[in-house]
């Protein structure tokens, strides 16, 4: 009977061991699969501020700054740090809104962002030091993009 009882147990722990090292990667493919739709939709934002940038030339910094944090974002996704990606591309996709206002567009209604997101979301500040760490020498003037911007997008 002992014999039966350790079988019993190893075969538990086994088992548990399969669903617990199991659950992990499901929830990290949602985190992967929402950064990926938080780049996508912001990269979208990015291209209308731009446009309006270029038909309108009020330059804040906003758009440079966005294009920083989203290129960041999208770093951050290839290296498998979703939630960092999701916090860096909705913050490109906030300056991105200050682009378009300031250049006197308007903001799409399907892109905004819930206000529970923004509660989650860390210091503006947090996020704008981290970038200049990880990422020095990016451009801050809009005036550097007027041209096309590429590489905002993933695949």
């Amino acid at each position: 009977m002992t014999i039966h009882r350790v079988s019993f147990a190893v075969a538990a722990v086994l088992c548990a061991a399969v669903v617990l090292n199991a659950a992990p990667p499901r929830g990290r493919e949602a985190m992967k699969d929402h950064a990926r739709g938080a780049i996508k939709k912001t990269a979208a934002v990015i291209h209308i501020a731009h446009k309006k940038l270029k038909e309108n030339r009020v330059y804040t910094g906003d758009l440079a700054r966005s294009v920083a944090h989203q290129r960041f974002a999208r770093k951050l996704y290839a290296q498998g740090h979703y939630l960092k990606a999701i916090h860096h591309a909705r913050r490109a996709r906030v300056l991105a809104f200050l682009a378009i206002k300031a250049n006197r567009g308007e903001v799409p209604k399907n892109a905004e962002l819930a206000q529970n997101d923004l509660k989650s979301m860390p210091e503006d500040s947090s996020l704008d030091a981290e970038l200049q760490k990880e990422m020095p020498g990016q451009t801050m003037r809009d005036e550097d993009l007027l041209a096309q911007i590429s590489d905002l997008d993933v695949d």
